[in-house]
């Protein structure tokens, strides 16, 4: 039988709320295709819709009436690392970004706008699917005994053990499909079927799909032409869905079958202040702040563990070959809270005369939960001829993870033990405009890499994956002259 020689550092462990946490605290490029095709580095040049989600004193620039619409396509492609053999894909169509800006000007004074905005932007998108599998020393089993390890046999055998703060819901499962046992019948010692040193195979497939939305009411101001003011005040619109299939072989016609559901949904509020400060003609500094925002999620989760394993005929003591099956109540709760990172934003844009310019970007997200997250972004535009412009960018975000792999929590009700950790992301855009009197169009292309380590289990090696999505975004925008 297979026990577990070591035991966990748990007082190092984030737990699977820090899945949760990276999962919506992270932001994907998306927004105008101006925007996108400067890799989201207009802190300090302002004037745009999207420029406007890092720092609200972009508000401010506008001096006119201004309606946009962005739609965005997303193309994800998911392969393994080193072999480069696909892993996954997924498709997606959206509507990234819609505002409405007015430009209200002042009747006298150094104080030259008061302009109000409304908008909408989708922050993060979801939408992935792929497959991994992999040879592995562990199985999930093994993180079965180690997280039932203490119970008393009644504990998850119990008619009330579904209720029971202290009993996981996938070590009950584990002991109805007889992936578990006691070592002795009063014993609070676990182990299951597997051999010592016996490998495992283990196959899963997720899907994920969802949405992280913000509706903002701004308002920017102009002094001067030389200082620019702004403040938003934003709701934010969380959905995600996730199914995960894992499968796993051992031993002869031996295996298990974990199929897990899980979503959750939210709505939170934070606000944002800016600057934008034009001390020469050709150099504009920006800063912003945008406060933590609490989020009260609502969940839903359930899971199906099948087991096939060789089980001794209790009349007979002859081994045979018999699958059982375990099914969990629905879960759902809304008393869990979760905090957004705070974040802050300062950067630099330097302008040649009309023909383009060069903007720089650094952003820094804080929780405390997980890593401090540093961003770097450079975008340049260039003037081709009169009403035509291009630009392009390039933006690295580090890591998510605080630690690698996420442990799970021995007595949640959630029985999907997977989890994911992104390295870093990197960006790369490119686009082109046509700017006429009272009509803004807009193209732009952007390549997100993002290197990833998922685990089957925190017992699991990871299986080392990279996401390549690429996304075309066209914006139209009316204005006023």
């Amino acid at each position: 039988m297979k026990r577990m020689m070591f035991i966990l550092p748990m007082l190092l462990a984030t737990m699977v709320s820090a899945q949760d946490l990276q999962t919506i605290a992270q932001r994907d490029l998306v927004g105008t295709a101006r925007y996108v095709g400067m890799a989201g580095a207009m802190t300090a040049v302002g004037g745009d819709p999207s420029a406007v989600v890092d720092n609200p004193a972009g508000i401010g620039v506008f001096r006119r009436l201004d309606v946009s619409l962005s739609l965005d396509m997303n193309f994800d492609r998911v392969r393994w690392l080193e072999s480069k053999q696909k892993a996954g894909e997924y498709n997606a169509f959206t509507a990234s970004q819609a505002s409405f800006i007015f430009a209200l000007p002042s009747p006298s004074g150094r104080w030259h706008y008061n302009n109000v905005m409304f908008s909408y932007h989708r922050l993060a998108s979801f939408n992935r699917r792929y497959m991994a599998f992999q040879t592995a020393e562990w199985s999930l089993a093994d993180l079965m005994c180690l997280n039932t390890d203490g119970l008393p046999k009644s504990a998850v055998s119990s008619e009330g053990r579904w209720d029971n703060v202290n009993v996981g819901w996938l070590s009950c499962q584990a002991y109805d499909t007889h992936l578990i046992s006691p070592t002795k019948e009063d014993s609070l010692v676990w182990e299951n079927p597997l051999d010592d040193g016996q490998t495992v195979n283990n196959h899963f497939t997720i899907t994920e799909t969802g949405y992280v939305n913000q509706y903002a009411l701004g308002w920017g101001g102009n002094f001067d032409d030389r200082l620019f003011l702004g403040v938003t005040l934003n709701m934010l619109s969380l959905y995600h869905n996730q199914t995960v299939q894992y499968y796993e072989e051992f031993g002869e016609g031996c295996g298990l079958d974990n199929n897990t559901y899980f979503s959750q949904s939210a709505l939170g509020f934070n606000a944002a202040v800016g600057v934008i400060y034009h001390p020469i003609k050709w150099v504009r500094l920006g800063a912003s702040f945008t406060t933590p925002s609490a989020l009260t999620l609502t969940t839903t989760s359930y899971g199906n563990l099948s087991s096939t394993l060789w089980i001794p005929n209790a009349e007979t003591g002859v081994k045979e070959l018999s699958t059982h099956a375990s099914a969990t109540p629905q879960n759902r709760y809304t008393d869990r809270s979760l905090t957004m990172p705070l974040r802050v934003s300062v950067g630099a844009a330097f302008q040649c005369l009309n023909y383009g310019l060069l903007s720089v970007q650094y952003d820094y997200a804080h929780n405390k939960y997980i890593n401090d997250i540093h961003t770097l972004r450079v975008g340049v535009e260039g003037v081709i001829v009169n009403h035509f412009f291009i630009n392009a960018g390039y933006a690295f975000e580090g890591t998510f993870k605080k630690s690698s792999p996420i442990i799970l929590d021995p007595t949640t009700v959630r029985t999907d033990a997977y989890t994911q950790t992104i390295n870093n992301s990197q960006y790369i855009t490119a686009g082109f405009g046509w700017r006429a009197h009272h009509v803004t169009v807009h193209a732009a292309y952007r390549l997100r890499m993002q290197q990833l380590d998922t685990y089957a289990h925190q017992l699991a090696e990871p299986y080392k994956l990279k996401a390549l999505t690429h996304g075309l975004v066209v914006t139209i925008g009316f204005h006023t002259r």
